[in-house]
């Protein structure tokens, strides 16, 4: 059955099946595995890149929240304070209004005291002339 076949065939077949392979391997097996190592590398580090740009694209959004919360919280106290302050101010222009008004209606009382003292000194001085037109009229009725 296998009378013929030749040793010396098989050999040679053999050593150009392993030559053919270890050609195979170095001009096209190794550079296509180193290849494909590389691009796993750049697909792996791409995701990493992706994945660090996703953590510093939501550690910016906190910041930004946390940034526009303060801001807000800052807003607000300077508007109360400015509120405040404006209270404060109106506050004392009415304080000093009242007095100012309350000093013109003191002035004005005193004056018009003055007034009426003169006006019963006048009309007390005047009252014997009052009392004699008085008996006048009545003597003629």
């Amino acid at each position: 059955m296998f009378d013929d076949v030749h040793l010396s065939i098989m050999l040679v077949t053999g050593i150009i099946f392993l030559v053919l392979i270890f050609i195979l391997n170095t001009i096209l097996y190794k550079p296509i595995l180193n290849f494909m190592d590389e691009r796993n590398k750049s697909i792996k580090s791409d995701e990493d890149k992706v994945r660090q740009n996703s953590q510093d694209m939501q550690s910016t959004a906190d910041e930004l929240a946390h940034i526009h919360k303060n801001t807000r919280e800052e807003i607000y106290q300077i508007k109360q304070n400015a509120l405040d302050e404006a209270k404060q101010a109106a506050e004392e222009l009415l304080r000093q209004k009242r007095q100012e008004l309350e000093q013109k209606m003191n002035v004005f009382y005193s004056q018009l005291n003055d007034q009426r003292n003169e006006l019963e000194k006048e009309l007390s001085s005047r009252l014997p002339l009052f009392k004699s037109a008085l008996d006048n009229n009545l003597k003629n009725i």
